[in-house]
């Protein structure tokens, strides 16, 4: 019996706080409105710059395991350049 009125009773402490938080907010010129904004058009290029910044470090990593794989290819096929000299004397 204790443990369902404490149960109702937290049920009750979390809905009056749910219903008693903070009151929405008005959305900023970004968010809400004037595409011509000097605001919205800085957001615009820094979400550009973002993308283009991850672009750039994902085909690095792309053309790095490219390359280590063709290295690896040519490894094994007996086509190495410095691993492939004989040293005469």
């Amino acid at each position: 019996m204790r443990v369902a009125l404490r149960l109702h009773r937290g049920l009750g402490i979390g809905l009056a706080l749910a219903v008693a938080g903070p009151l929405p907010a008005w959305a900023c010129a970004v968010c809400y409105g004037d595409p011509g904004a000097p605001a919205s058009r800085g957001l615009a290029w820094a979400v550009g710059a973002l993308v283009a910044v991850v672009g750039l470090v994902l085909s690095g990593l792309v053309a790095f395991f490219v390359q280590a794989v063709r290295r690896e290819q040519q490894a094994a096929r007996g086509h190495s350049g410095a691993a492939n000299l004989e040293v005469k004397r």
